[in-house]
């Protein structure tokens, strides 16, 4: 399935009054995603598990003319998950959509793998999306949801099976009539200047027309990054 962003010359504000939480916003794809559907007209919940980064990415919308609340919480955390969605609720009463950024990935050969490392991928990723879709189901169950997936570049087994595990749980929560879908971005967080395709992707799913799709698994190429040893001073290299 291939996704095409709108013009904004072409549509204003298409997701004007829509109150959208989207989680790990203070840096990466949850900053560009913020971003993206914040000039597109929607209230932004800017999450993050660092208060400063989530105020700090909430002023910079603002800034943007952006209505934006910064709210902490750490998704992988049940108490912080229901205090995420109580803030919400009791400011704006609804949710229209949520996008959950689980993109957490490893590089470590899978025969040298810790089971730590092991424990805080399952964490990050796989218990905070466990959270947040539960939490999304219970509290605002005609919202829909996006989740962002470790990317796919990211091939160690461990990376693979939990990018498989959140594509199965979206398949199963659209089976149960909740709106979900996951984008697969092909590379690691770049910043705002390479990712932007991803932004506009997640902002096409958050539109009213992409109420029909659900349940999918999308790829989402990005730019390439630039080859930062270009930069550097060839004597610096030898």
């Amino acid at each position: 399935m291939t996704l095409t962003a709108p013009r904004p010359a072409l549509i204003a504000a298409p997701l004007e009054n829509a109150v959208i939480a989207v989680t790990g916003t203070g840096r990466g794809f949850g900053h560009s995603i913020a971003r993206a559907l914040g000039l597109a007209g929607a209230i932004v919940m800017a999450v993050d598990s660092d208060p400063e980064a989530a105020s700090g990415t909430a002023a910079e919308l603002e800034r943007l003319g952006i209505q934006s609340i910064p709210i902490k919480g750490d998704c992988s955390v049940q108490l912080e998950v229901s205090n995420v969605f109580n803030k919400i609720l009791e400011i704006y009463g609804s949710i229209t959509g949520l996008v959950h950024v689980a993109d957490g990935v490893s590089a470590t050969p899978f025969k040298r793998l810790m089971e730590s490392e092991f424990s805080e991928m399952l964490s990050s990723n796989a218990m905070s999306s466990y959270l947040m879709m539960q939490a999304l189901q219970k509290r605002a169950p005609n919202a829909w949801a996006t989740l962002i997936l470790p990317p796919e570049n990211g091939q160690q087994p461990q990376t693979r099976a939990l990018r498989s595990y959140l594509s199965g749980l979206v398949g199963g929560l659209s089976e149960m009539g909740l709106r979900c879908n996951a984008l697969v971005p092909s590379r690691s967080a770049g910043g705002l200047e390479y990712d932007a395709r991803l932004g506009e992707s997640a902002l096409t799913l958050a539109l009213p027309a992409a109420r029909g799709i659900t349940g999918q698994t999308i790829g989402v190429t990005l730019s390439p990054l630039p080859d930062m040893k270009k930069s550097i001073p060839r004597e610096f290299l030898e």
